[in-house]
C-alpha cells in the first residue's frame, strides 16, 4: 500500500482533523489569488495606453498590490502552519497506534506530508475558483474607493492560478514539515494515553530562530538613528513579520506563562479561570497554536498604523523646521503665478511645479525649483554639495533618493526634456521634505514650457508687511475659482490631515484582506482548540462542572490566550514605533521644532475590541457545538 494512498484515504476518514487546516489553506489561496490577479491587472491596464497622470496611479497601486500579496503569503505561511500543527495533535494516539503496529517515523512523516499535500491540492481547487469568481468585485475596488480613476482591466486567470497554486502547495508543505517532524518523534506507547502533558521545550532549531530575530531587531535599533526616516516605513513592513516569527518560535515557552500572569488576580476568586489557566498550561502547544494569528495581525497591522502615523508627525515637523514661507497659496490658475510674482505685496513667491519626465526607464515626478526663491520660503539648503549655481543641466536629489537610487554626489541622471536628452548631473543632496519639495530637483528654466497643472506657491510679504496683511491682499487679487490662500500653520494642517486620510485608505486596502484573513484564522484556531478540549470538559462535567462553569471555562481561555497574543503584538508595535521615533527625533536634531506624538488609539483598540470578541464568540460556538 503506497504513502499516497493511505494519505487519500486517512484523509477520507479523518477529515474533521485537517478541516481547520483545509478552511485555512483555501482562504488564504484566495487571499494570494486575488492579489496576483490585481498585479496583472495593472500591467493589463497599462498596455492599453494611459496618460502620465494614471500612470503615477498605477505605479502605486503596483507597490500597494506588492506588499499586500507580501503580507498575504507570510500570513498564510503563518496561520497554515499553525493549523496543520493542530492536526497532527489531535491524531496523536492514531499515529501512536500506527507506530505500535510497526511504521517507522519515517513513514508517519511522509505520511502526514503525503495528507498535508491532498489537503492542499483540495483547498488550492476550491481557492482558485473563488478568487475567479471575486475577480470583477477586486477590479472595480481601486475605482470604487477613489485611489484611481481608471477602471482596471481583467487580466489572463492563468497566471494568478499557478502563483495562487503553487504558494498553496508550498506553503502546506512548508507548514505541515514541522509537524511531521513532530509527529516522526511520538512513541508506540502515546496509542494507550488517555491524555498528555506538554511542556513546551525549545528545539535548537526554534532556539536558532529565536536568537536570529533577537539580531535583527537589535540591528534595527542600533540603525535606527542613522537612516533616513522614509527606510523607517520599511522596517514597518518587513521587521514585524520577523519579530512576530521570533515570538513564536519562543512562544511555547513565552504564551503559556504570559496566560498564567493575566490569570493571576483572578484564580483565587473564580474557580473557572483558576481552571482555564491550568488547562492552557497543561496544552502548550494548542495555545500557542490559537494565539498565532493574533499575534501576527496585531502585531504587523498595529505597526503599520504608529509607523505612518508617527511619519505624518515627522513631516508636519519638517514643514514647521523648514518653511519660512508665512502664507502658502494653492492655485490650479495658470496665471497666478504671475500674478503673485508682479503682486506689490509680495517679496518672494517661490512657486513648486511638479512634472513628469523620462528618466533611466521610467517618468519620474521632478519638481521644478528657482534655487534662491526655494532657499528664502521653503528653506531649501544641501547637506553635500551646493546650490549656489543650480543652473543649467544639474539636478538635486533627496537624501533617501540617493541612498535608495544610489545617485548621490556627482552622479549622472539621464533624462528627456521637450524629447531631448539631457545630462543632469547630481550637485547638491538636500533634506528630506516631502511636503515641500520632491525627491528630484531640477532648475526652472531648464524646463519652462512644461505645465504642472495645480502649483503650489510659498509666498514671503515685503518688508514691514504683516503675514496677516499679506493674506488678506492675497485674497482679494486671486478671487477666481480654484485659488486658496492659507497661512502657513493652516496649510501643514490640512496637509498633514489629507496625508492622514490616504494613509488610512491605504492600510484599508493593504491590511483588509489581511485582516479578514486573520479574523477567519482566529475563530478557526479557536474552534479546533475547543474540540480539543472536548474530552476534557467532559471530563470536568462528569466531574460535577455545570454548563455555566464550562462555558465560562472556555471563555477565560479565550480571554486570555486572546490577551497574551495582544500583548505580544503591543509590544511589537510598541518597539517598531519607538525605531520610528528615534529615527525622526535624530532627523530633526538641532532644528528647535519637536516632533509631535500621535498615536492612533481608535484603530488601535480596535483591533484588540475585534480579536476578543471573535475569540469568545468562537469559543462559546465551540462549547455548544461539542456539548451535541
Amino acid at each position: 500500500m503506497s504513502v499516497a494512498f493511505l494519505a487519500r484515504r486517512t484523509v477520507r476518514t479523518s477529515w474533521a482533523a485537517y478541516l481547520g487546516a483545509f478552511v485555512a489553506m483555501a482562504v488564504g489561496v484566495v487571499l494570494i489569488g486575488v492579489t496576483v490577479i490585481l498585479i496583472g491587472a495593472v500591467d493589463a491596464t497599462l498596455a492599453r495606453g494611459v496618460t502620465a497622470d494614471q500612470r503615477r496611479q498605477l505605479d502605486d497601486l503596483t507597490s500597494m498590490f506588492g506588499i499586500m500579496s507580501a503580507v498575504a503569503l507570510f500570513l498564510a505561511l503563518f496561520v497554515v502552519g499553525s493549523t496543520f500543527g493542530f492536526a497532527v495533535a489531535t491524531r496523536r494516539r492514531t499515529l501512536g497506534l500506527l507506530r505500535l503496529v510497526g511504521a517507522t517515523p519515517r513513514q508517519v512523516r511522509r505520511l502526514i506530508l503525503g495528507e498535508s499535500a491532498v489537503v492542499a491540492l483540495a483547498a488550492t481547487v476550491v481557492g482558485s475558483g473563488l478568487a475567479t469568481l471575486l475577480t470583477p468585485v477586486a477590479l472595480r475596488l481601486p475605482h470604487t474607493l477613489g485611489i484611481s480613476d481608471l477602471r482596471l482591466a481583467p487580466p489572463s486567470p492563468w497566471t494568478a492560478w499557478l502563483v495562487a497554486g503553487g504558494c498553496g502547495v508550498s506553503v502546506a508543505l512548508l507548514g505541515a514539515w514541522r509537524s511531521s517532524r513532530r509527529a516522526a518523534t511520538i512513541p508506540p506507547a502515546a496509542a494507550l494515553r488517555e491524555a498528555t502533558v506538554d511542556r513546551g521545550r525549545l528545539t535548537v532549531g526554534q532556539a536558532l530562530i529565536a536568537a536570529l530575530s533577537l539580531a535583527a531587531a537589535v540591528a534595527a535599533a542600533i540603525l535606527a538613528p542613522r537612516i533616513a526616516p522614509l527606510f523607517t516605513l520599511i522596517f514597518a513592513v518587513l521587521l514585524p513579520e520577523v519579530v512576530v516569527v521570533g515570538l513564536m518560535a519562543v512562544g511555547p515557552l513565552v504564551i503559556p506563562r504570559l496566560t498564567g500572569l493575566l490569570a493571576r488576580p483572578f484564580v483565587d476568586h473564580d474557580v473557572t479561570a483558576r481552571l482555564a489557566r491550568d488547562e492552557l498550561r497543561a496544552d502548550v502547544r494548542t495555545t500557542t497554536a490559537v494565539a498565532a494569528p493574533v499575534v501576527a495581525i496585531s502585531a504587523i497591522a498595529g505597526s503599520m498604523l504608529l509607523a505612518l502615523s508617527f511619519s505624518v508627525d515627522w513631516t508636519s515637523a519638517q514643514d514647521r523646521a523648514h518653511l519660512a514661507a508665512p502664507v502658502v497659496v494653492s492655485t490650479t490658475d495658470p496665471g497666478a503665478a504671475t500674478a503673485l510674482a508682479d503682486h506689490p505685496a509680495v517679496a518672494v513667491a517661490d512657486v513648486r511645479r511638479t512634472v513628469q519626465l523620462p528618466m533611466g526607464d521610467d517618468d519620474q515626478d521632478v519638481d521644478l525649483v528657482n534655487a534662491d526663491a526655494a532657499t528664502a520660503a521653503r528653506g531649501l539648503s544641501a547637506v553635500q554639495g551646493s546650490l549656489a549655481d543650480f543652473r543649467g543641466p544639474v539636478a538635486a536629489v533627496t537624501r533617501s533618493r540617493a541612498i535608495d537610487a544610489e545617485t548621490g554626489l556627482g552622479a549622472t541622471l539621464h533624462a528627456r526634456i521637450d524629447g531631448r536628452p539631457v545630462d543632469l548631473r547630481v550637485v547638491a543632496v538636500v533634506a528630506d521634505a516631502p511636503d515641500l519639495y520632491g525627491e528630484v530637483l531640477i532648475p526652472a528654466d531648464l524646463a519652462p514650457d512644461l505645465d504642472s497643472g495645480a502649483v503650489t506657491a510659498f509666498v514671503m510679504p515685503r518688508p514691514g508687511l504683516s503675514p496677516d496683511d499679506l493674506a488678506r491682499s492675497l485674497k482679494q487679487t486671486l478671487t477666481g475659482p480654484g485659488n486658496e490662500v492659507l497661512a502657513a500653520d493652516d496649510w501643514i494642517d490640512r496637509t498633514a490631515a489629507a496625508t492622514r486620510r490616504a494613509n488610512n485608505l491605504g492600510l484599508t486596502i493593504l491590511l483588509g484582506p489581511a485582516g479578514l484573513y486573520s479574523a477567519l484564522a482566529i475563530v478557526n484556531a479557536t474552534l479546533i482548540g475547543a474540540a480539543q478540549r472536548r474530552r476534557p470538559h467532559q471530563l470536568v462535567r462528569l466531574l460535577g462542572a455545570t454548563p455555566r462553569q464550562v462555558r465560562r471555562s472556555a471563555l477565560w481561555q479565550a480571554a486570555l490566550v486572546t490577551g497574551a497574543g495582544l500583548l505580544l503584538g503591543a509590544a511589537t508595535t510598541a518597539f517598531l514605533g519607538w525605531l520610528v521615533r528615534r529615527a525622526t527625533t535624530a532627523d530633526l536634531a538641532g532644528t528647535g521644532v519637536a516632533v509631535p506624538v500621535t498615536v492612533p488609539w481608535l484603530p488601535l483598540i480596535g483591533i484588540a475590541v475585534v480579536c476578543v470578541a471573535l475569540a469568545a464568540t468562537a469559543a462559546v460556538t465551540g462549547i455548544r457545538v461539542s456539548r451535541r
